[in-house]
């Protein structure tokens, strides 16, 4: 229920900024040097973009920005925040990469040991990345 939350909040805030263009939901099984086998959730858009001086402080409580539009952005600023200590508490990670006028991508890394399965799908029948944009 948490992947899911988290990803959802990923989606909406990808909506949130991205007046025009495209938002790309990709999930897939990866390695990961530390982690092992992971499951890796991507949101990339095509939105405003965050600028490298504000990224850092992105995951802490309560942060608000002024996006490159000139409006200040709407919400608490606990989305990212609460979402990346669900993540910690998972033991994986949310990553960002961004640039302003460009778009964003968010990437989740879970190991796949706390991912819960709901639907068994044979290896041979998955593709290794489903992509959809939205």
């Amino acid at each position: 229920a948490k992947v899911k939350q988290i990803v959802t909040n990923l989606l909406s805030n990808a909506l949130k900024y991205t007046e025009a263009g495209t938002i790309t939901l990709t999930v897939k099984q990866a390695k990961d040097a530390e982690l092992g086998s992971v499951l890796e959730v991507a949101v990339a858009d095509t939105g405003v973009g965050i600028s490298s001086e504000d990224q850092p402080q992105l995951f802490e409580r309560f942060t608000r920005f002024r996006n490159p539009l000139g409006t200040t952005t709407s919400g608490t600023g606990l989305g990212l925040p609460i979402s990346a200590e669900y993540a910690r508490l998972h033991g994986g990670t949310i990553t960002v990469k961004s640039e302003v006028g460009v778009g964003s991508t968010f990437t989740l890394r879970l190991p796949l040991s706390v991912c819960l399965i709901t639907e068994v799908v044979p290896a041979a029948a998955a593709p290794e990345t489903q992509e959809q944009v939205l």
